[in-house]
């Protein structure tokens, strides 16, 4: 594994649609799998030197349509997939709030990611998502988000509409880690 660049910017990414298969709420660990080319993305964001962290809304426990286990139990076979494949998440965001709780930590909102960004500096972080919500907590931040065509990023490619110049699309994880390295942003540069 690569070494961490604890000062570097941080990859903010969500998890279920962009790392993770989408599978509704996720109960069963036997169902998870990676998205196409996100291990091969992620190990390449590394090699760049960005952190890597996941920000996830997991409503599915506040709807009492998972429980706390069955989302450790996709948690921990979602992690030795990615430990299968030589990667490392440097921290965990969860909101496990109802949508109609009003927290402050449900994308877009930003207070799990300011809670972050507080002990951690974020000059070239971004965030990489699959819904509108992804992309709007990068916005929130002042961040640039990534919309990845994974999940519901082509649903959400429709929403935003062809005269979208805020977000730029990537079939994958993969192809925006390749964009960026062309571009020369990152940490080791």
């Amino acid at each position: 594994m690569d070494e961490i660049n604890l000062n570097g910017p941080t990859a903010f990414l969500d998890r279920d649609g962009t790392i993770m298969e989408d599978t509704g709420y996720p109960r069963d660990p036997s169902i998870v799998s990676l998205c196409p080319n996100a291990s091969e993305g992620l190990r390449l964001l590394r090699k760049k030197g960005y952190r890597l962290v996941v920000v996830s809304n997991q409503a599915g426990v506040g709807r009492g349509i998972i429980s706390r286990n069955q989302f450790r139990a996709v948690h921990a076979r979602f992690n030795t997939l990615l430990a299968e494949a030589g990667i490392r998440i440097d921290q965990y965001l969860y909101c496990f709030h109802h949508p109609d709780d009003g927290c402050s930590c449900r994308k877009p909102a930003t207070g799990l990611v300011e809670s972050y960004l507080r002990q951690s500096p974020h000059g070239q972080s971004f965030m990489v998502g699959d819904k509108l919500s992804d992309l709007e907590l990068g916005s929130n931040l002042g961040m640039t988000s990534f919309l990845v065509l994974t999940g519901e990023g082509n649903k959400t490619k429709e929403k935003l509409g062809a005269e979208n110049t805020a977000y730029k699309a990537f079939p994958n994880l993969l192809d925006l880690a390749e964009s960026l390295e062309k571009a020369g942003s990152g940490a080791s540069d």
